[in-house]
């Protein structure tokens, strides 16, 4: 490990994203997806892990940390997949997780969340990786319209073709208003006609 310009250990990237484009056999639509899975999915990770611990369930506990290392490894977030198999050897040895165990997890999570948020502004996904995209867009926007209490659900399974169409800041915008069921600023964050 080398050391940064001001002081610290450089931890290496968060992401090795041409390893990760290797692993999907160079298909650069389909690894997208993949971060854009992963930023939505293990986006709270940290804090469901230290409510498990909190709650003392060793299975939600060991679910949380082994999907999330699996996660980590298929993204080529590898500081992130070697801390989280660390914490899933001291389960298993029945030691625990101690304190500074899950924050150094939390705190490589950040990081891979910001070089996601960062990879992913940057991508736009080719037309051709959602052929059913514009359709299920179209209905997201009716749903929203009517106000249908299962817009929600659609847009769960549209984000990453959202995420390509609206970038980072206004998918958020979007999720925070159809989480609280404003589908009206909703409406507006996708057209566009109000900030992020």
């Amino acid at each position: 490990m080398h050391n940064a310009p001001d002081g610290r250990k450089d931890r290496g990237q968060a992401i090795d994203l041409d390893a990760g484009l290797e692993r999907v056999m160079g298909d650069r639509a389909m690894y997208l997806r993949v971060l854009a899975r992963f930023q939505a999915d293990y986006r709270d990770s940290a804090q469901r892990l230290r409510a498990a611990l909190l709650q003392d369930d060793p299975k939600l506990v060991q679910r949380i940390i082994h999907t999330l290392k699996g996660a980590a490894a298929m993204i080529e977030a590898r500081r992130l997949r070697r801390l989280s198999h660390d914490i899933e050897l001291a389960l298993r040895a029945q030691a625990g997780a101690d304190a500074a165990m899950v924050d150094a997890l939390e705190a490589e999570l950040a990081r891979v969340l910001e070089a996601l948020d960062a990879a992913l502004a940057g991508a736009v996904l080719p037309a051709s990786a959602m052929p059913a995209v514009t359709g299920d867009l179209a209905t997201l926007r009716a749903m929203l319209d009517l106000g249908n209490g299962d817009a929600p659900a659609l847009f769960a399974t549209q984000r990453p073709a959202l995420l390509a169409t609206l970038g980072t800041e206004r998918l958020r915008a979007l999720d925070s208003a159809i989480g609280e069921f404003d589908f009206e600023r909703a409406l507006a964050v996708m057209d566009g006609t109000t900030p992020a």
